[in-house]
């Protein structure tokens, strides 16, 4: 009995379609994002070598954060042979699988996100933007808008606040029937 294979285009889809949650498993485990982006490319590629591996119906995320995990872990035991400092492997794995956990839900949150984003004030949107787009401190935001850095602290709480809600409204919305 031959396997279902899934189509090249298939495949990459679901590669870009789960990449932001790869990359954020992998930095949870390498906070280092230059490292991190590197590990997120050596994942990419052993995905697309292992693509035969995959079982077209079954968590694709789940086997992708596999293959992440072990990329992570061969980039670590290159650091640890250059003699730069690693986490212990077994402390590795419990962030691994707490991360997993965490990220269940991840591409929802993601959308939810970027729709919150979208129906703030345009003023609150460009705050953020600068501080998260563009990495404008906040000392630099408050002296371009004319507030002081306390008060732009305030804005941004109730920013986040704000978008908090909405994502949690929204994600309450997708679980209904």
């Amino acid at each position: 009995m031959s396997r279902k294979r899934l189509s090249e285009s298939e495949f990459v889809l679901l590669i870009t379609s789960h990449q932001a949650a790869i990359y954020a498993y992998v930095l949870t485990l390498l906070p280092d994002r230059v490292a991190a982006q590197d590990v997120l490319q050596e994942t990419n590629l052993v995905l697309c070598r292992k693509r035969d591996e995959f079982e077209p119906g079954t968590n694709f995320k789940a086997w992708a954060f596999s293959v992440a995990y072990w990329q992570t872990m061969a980039h670590l035991k290159r650091v640890k042979r250059a003699g730069l400092v690693a986490l212990d492997p077994e402390v590795l794995e419990l962030v691994a699988l707490e991360a997993e956990e965490q990220l269940a839900d991840f591409e929802d949150r993601h959308l939810a996100l970027k729709s919150c984003l979208q129906k703030l004030p345009a003023g609150d949107a460009s705050i953020l933007l600068a501080h998260y787009q563009r990495g404008e401190s906040l000392a630099e935001i408050s002296g371009r808008l004319g507030r002081t850095r306390e008060a732009l602290k305030q804005v941004m709480l109730r920013i986040r606040r704000s978008l908090r809600a909405c994502i949690e409204h929204q994600l309450t919305g997708l679980a209904r029937p």
